[in-house]
């Protein structure tokens, strides 16, 4: 459970950025831990509803359906579960979330995904003025960690690009 009085409040939605799959479209240990970490939240009252975010990467099936099948596994209702089924990137992740946030009138989401992914989440979702709280997930330190690390690492990088780049061609 998170101890400050800020993180006590309630969000309007936990959101939880998308992983890889396995090549059977089951889940992957990171779609496994960050599911897992988005349940405790949801069963500490955090929010109402969970959105599994992300679309066919490795699978035919959107990572985002995995993740809901996950969730569902752990107890949590159908009903409970939003899907954005399109997203394949963190840049893409936001997109869409911002759409289903504004449609459907969120203003605070507990956003879920693994700590060494959450700086570059975090820069993206705060540059397109979302107001996001950190409820990161510890990877384990497996050689799939060390490579997505050192993935990270180049593409914070990008995303100071990319980001401002997007931004001002859609404004």
């Amino acid at each position: 459970m998170l101890n400050s009085p800020v993180e006590q409040l309630p969000f309007d939605a936990i959101l939880v950025l998308g992983a890889a799959q396995l090549p059977d479209s089951s889940p992957g240990p990171a779609i496994e831990r960050r599911v897992r970490h988005a349940v405790a939240c949801y069963r500490d009252g955090m929010a109402l509803r969970l959105v599994m975010v992300g679309g066919c990467t490795a699978s035919t099936v959107p990572e985002a359906e995995t993740m809901a099948s996950v969730a569902r596994a752990a107890g949590i209702p159908a009903e409970a579960i939003y899907r954005e089924l399109e997203s394949t990137r963190t840049l893409e992740n936001v997109v869409r979330c911002r759409e289903m946030m504004v449609d459907e009138g969120w203003r605070r989401v507990l956003l879920v995904t693994d700590n060494f992914h959450m700086p570059r989440a975090l820069y993206t979702f705060r540059a397109f003025g979302l107001e996001v709280t950190p409820a990161p997930v510890l990877a384990p330190w497996t050689v799939a960690t060390i490579v997505a690390v050192v993935r990270e690492t180049v593409a914070r990088i990008c995303y100071l690009w990319w980001v401002r780049r997007y931004l001002t061609e859609i404004r």
